[in-house]
């Protein structure tokens, strides 16, 4: 390999770096201290559409109808409600101990179906990254509603959008 060629190779891997390992976005004392009296608005939830040939009893559509409103008290973008509505129903149809232990790193939990990645220590996060925010202390922290989709949120800042959703 000749000199420019690995100088073009360092170049290309410092500026990558840059993006790959930048710092998230610090929530802010309000996002962390805000709690609200949850109620049922008479917003439409949006259908999905279900993949299966088993129907589903009314109560999904309860609970994802408590999703929306909890996400939107907790300060969810207004445009970003309905995809994360629909996230919920495909990942863990809106069921607060949902539990997918084939994930790799300690298996997704709860609504959004977070995985261990997020609250397990790792080399850059010693205690794990939620937890250096101050969201939880430890992944069984991911089954109360509020505080999986205030983790959904600070992830789906901190990935720039639905990425870690495969989305």
């Amino acid at each position: 390999m000749t000199l420019i060629s690995k100088t073009v190779v360092t170049l290309i891997i410092s500026v990558m770096s840059l993006f790959v390992f930048r710092q998230p976005p610090t929530p802010t004392a309000s996002e962390k201290a805000i709690r609200y009296e949850y109620t049922v608005d008479a917003v439409p939830v949006p259908q999905i559409p279900s993949t299966t040939l088993t129907t589903q009893p009314d109560a999904p559509k309860t609970l994802c109808e408590q999703v929306f409103n909890t996400a939107k008290a907790i300060g969810w973008p207004a445009d970003q409600l309905g995809m994360l509505v629909a996230i919920a129903q495909r990942e863990s149809r809106c069921q607060l101990d949902a539990f997918n232990p084939k994930d790799p790193n300690g298996g997704s939990h709860g609504i959004m179906q977070i995985n261990g990645f997020w609250c397990q220590p790792s080399r850059y996060w010693p205690n794990g990254y939620l937890q250096a925010y101050g969201l939880l202390t430890s992944c069984a922290d991911l089954y109360d509603r509020e505080t999986n989709l205030r983790a959904a949120l600070a992830i789906y800042r901190y990935s720039n959008g639905w990425r870690a959703w495969s989305l």
